[in-house]
This record gives structure tokens, C-alpha cells and sequence, in this order.
């Protein structure tokens, strides 16, 4: 069913085909938790080629309903005025209407309260951290307990999770390619060889932390990618957290 024409009295009109498309990314990240890159966009309207998908983003953009990344990330698109509400990955109870089912009720119970949207990190500054997390592109539904690891302390506060897209092919070498989500715990330090999430100028990067020296380090795992060196606490790298685990959308 084609989709009809928004209004927004605050916005210019949308045309048709901008209109479709808007849908489509709407769709897109309450399906999955994050937008369509370009090609997929391409692909779902038939278009030759992804220039033919910029003007479209790019008309979109001009309007106000999207943002998009400075970086021409993969996936470096924000909905204006969208709250998601992702479908992948929710899940529901059974009825509990047989003793059988009766007996699985705390733990179903235990697995919906585990159960929870972490936010997708936008684009931020090295020197204001915390803006990657007050500009998100979405939320994503996970089970947390399966992302932390076992044994953690009941009467300690979990570790904060966030979501991030990566942006580049850096860490292929290392089974994380580009339009990956990974986890992540929140925090603004790293150890020796922890792959971090990191802001590097206006873009998200997931890298290898290591120190060389007094000079700290974000190494990709593919040569063709230069490490970047910084001073912590120079504004030119900011740490903002350590990847735990890992998601992938299988493509037919």
C-alpha cells in the first residue's frame, strides 16, 4: 500500500517518492533498531545506482526530517522527531494457562525483565563525550544478562550498555565490518587491548586501544587503516566504551 503524503506544518511537503522513502526508513528502524544503508535503500525502490538515493536523502535532509552523518557513514542516518520502537527482538510471554507453563513463569518472568532498548550512539564530539549519547539514531532491544558476563554482583549497579553502528571497515580483519552493531559498557577509559567505541573528530569508530609509550593508540585490525595516536584528555580522542559482544543482520 503506498504511503500517503505527511504534513508537518513546521516542515516543507514531501513528494511522493520522498515520502515513500521517509516511510521506509521509519519502518526500516522500528523493524531492526537502526536505518537502511544506501544500498539497501536503492535496492527497495529499484534504484541503479546510490546517487540517485543521495539527492533523495539529500532532499529529505533539507526539509528537516533527517539528519545525516558528515562522515557518509554507512548507516549515518538520524529521523528527525522519531522515536522507535524496535520489533525484531521483542519477546512475549506464553500464556500460562497449563502447570507446565505455570512452572516457567519466574524464569519467563527473569528473561523479559533482562530484556531491555539500550540507545544507538549518533555523532559526537571528542570534546563533549556524552553528545553521542543525547543525539541518538535509535534504540535496539537486547537481553542484557547475555551480553554481561556471568557472576556479576547483584548489589552493584549494572554496567551501562549502548549500541554502536561501526563505521568502517577497520576491525574486518577481526569479524566486525561495516554497518555491524556492537555493545558496548559505558565508559570513558580502556585497558591494553580493548576494543573500544570511540569518537574520533565527529565520527564513531570501534578500534583496538593500545598504548605506545606516553601516546595512546587506536589501532584498526586491517593495514590498509593508519592508527591514530592521542594524548588522552588532549579533546582530539575521546574514549566513550569498551565492546562487549556483537550483532549482524544475515542477508539471503
Amino acid at each position: 500500500m503506498k504511503a500517503t503524503i505527511k504534513t508537518d506544518p513546521t516542515k516543507q511537503a514531501l513528494t511522493v517518492k520522498q515520502n515513500d522513502i521517509l516511510s521506509f526508513l521509519q519502518d526500516y528502524v522500528e523493524e531492526y533498531g537502526f536505518p537502511p544503508t544506501m544500498k539497501e535503500i536503492g535496492d527497495k525502490f529499484g534504484f541503479a545506482s546510490t546517487n540517485a538515493v543521495t539527492q533523495y536523502l539529500v532532499a529529505l535532509e533539507k526539509k528537516g526530517y533527517i539528519r545525516r552523518s558528515t562522515k557518509g557513514a554507512s548507516r549515518g542516518i538520524q529521523i528527525v522527531d522519531f522515536t522507535p520502537s524496535p520489533k525484531h527482538i521483542v519477546q512475549t510471554a506464553p500464556a500460562l494457562h497449563s502447570p507446565t507453563h505455570r512452572s516457567l513463569a519466574p524464569m519467563m518472568n527473569h528473561q523479559l525483565q533482562s530484556v531491555k532498548n539500550v540507545v544507538i550512539v549518533g555523532d559526537g564530539t571528542p570534546q563533549n563525550p556524552l553528545s553521542a549519547f543525547l543525539s541518538p539514531r535509535g534504540q535496539i532491544k537486547i537481553d542484557t544478562d547475555f551480553f554481561l558476563p556471568e557472576g556479576v554482583q547483584t548489589d552493584t549497579a549494572p554496567p551501562q550498555l549502548f549500541a554502536a553502528i561501526v563505521s568502517d571497515d577497520g576491525m574486518s580483519a577481526e569479524a566486525l565490518r561495516e554497518g555491524d552493531v556492537v555493545i558496548a559498557k559505558q565508559q570513558f577509559s580502556a585497558s591494553e587491548g580493548d576494543i573500544v567505541v570511540a569518537l574520533f573528530h565527529d565520527t564513531v569508530l570501534v578500534r583496538r586501544f593500545a598504548r605506545v609509550g606516553m601516546v595512546s593508540e587506536l589501532e584498526a585490525a586491517t593495514k590498509t587503516f593508519p592508527p591514530i595516536s592521542f594524548h588522552e584528555g588532549s579533546g582530539t580522542v575521546a574514549i566513550i566504551g569498551v565492546v562487549i559482544g556483537q550483532m549482524r543482520k544475515l542477508y539471503n
